[in-house]
C-alpha cells in the first residue's frame, strides 16, 4: 500500500540535498529555477530536484538534479544502486529536451542517432542521490527515477520563465525571451 510519510520523507530530503527556497546564483543573461517531483513506483518513492536555467534564445541548461530514494531496508551494492538512478535521470532529460520524433510523408525523419538526440555528456549535469533507510521490505529501484525529472525540470522552466510546458519533448521555441 502507498505511504503517505514514505513521500513526505524523499521529497523533504531532496528539497534539503537541493537547498530549497535558497537564492539562486546569479547567471549571465540567464533566467534560473528550480522544481521539484515525486514519482512512485515498483513499491519506492522517488523525489526529484532539479535547478535549471534559460537563456534569451530559449536554450537551457541543467545545473543539478538531486534525487532522494526510498527503496526499503537493504541496499546490497550501493555504487551501483547510484549509477544506476544516475543513469535514469540523465535519460530522462535526454527525452525531455531532445527526444523529438518528426514524420514527413508519414515517414520518420530521425535516420539515425544523429538526427535523434539522446543525452550527450555536455548535457549531463551533477545528479546526487541519497537512499533513505526504512524498515519496509526492499523494492524496485531503477526506472522509478525516471518519470519525476521531466515535471521536476518543467518546474524549474516555470520558475525561470513563467511559461508552462506541458508536452514532450519540450519544445524550446515557445521559451524563446
Amino acid at each position: 500500500p502507498y505511504h503517505t510519510g514514505r513521500m513526505r520523507g524523499v521529497l523533504d530530503k531532496a528539497a534539503a540535498m537541493a537547498g530549497w527556497g535558497r537564492t539562486l546564483p546569479a547567471r549571465r543573461g540567464l533566467r534560473s529555477g528550480m522544481g521539484i517531483a515525486f514519482h512512485f513506483s515498483h513499491l519506492g518513492y522517488f523525489a526529484n530536484v532539479v535547478e535549471a536555467s534559460v537563456a534569451a534564445d530559449g536554450g537551457i541548461k541543467v545545473h543539478g538534479i538531486w534525487v532522494a530514494a526510498d527503496v526499503g531496508r537493504q541496499i546490497v551494492n550501493l555504487s551501483g544502486a547510484e549509477s544506476q538512478v544516475q543513469g535514469s535521470v540523465i535519460d530522462a532529460l535526454g527525452a525531455a529536451l531532445g527526444q523529438r520524433i518528426s514524420f514527413d510523408a508519414g515517414a520518420v525523419e530521425q535516420k539515425n542517432f544523429g538526427d535523434f538526440h539522446l543525452a550527450r555528456m555536455d548535457m549531463a549535469p551533477p545528479v546526487e542521490v541519497a537512499f533513505l533507510s526504512t524498515d519496509f521490505p526492499t523494492t524496485g529501484l531503477g526506472e522509478p527515477a525516471y518519470p519525476s525529472l521531466a515535471p521536476a525540470l518543467a518546474g524549474a522552466i516555470f520558475q525561470a520563465t513563467g511559461k508552462r510546458l506541458r508536452q514532450l519533448p519540450f519544445d524550446t521555441d515557445l521559451l524563446k525571451a
